[in-house]
């Protein structure tokens, strides 16, 4: 199985996530909903944090 190039891509996409809700302050924008999306893409990112650290353990026994 292939090494991750970036092994802190998870944590850097979590501040891309972080910098999406501070940066998009316009009225026009549904700050609710923002926070959903942005919610549901963490949780996406939480989970294959979990499944990539199932495989590692998987690999050392």
């Amino acid at each position: 199985m292939p090494k991750s190039l970036n092994p802190d891509l998870h944590l850097t996409a979590r501040g891309y996530l972080i910098d999406c809700l501070i940066t998009n302050t316009l009225p026009s924008v549904d700050q609710n909903e923002l926070r959903e999306i942005l919610l549901f893409l963490n949780n996406l990112i939480t989970f294959d944090e979990i499944n990539l650290k199932k495989e590692e353990m998987m690999l050392d026994e």
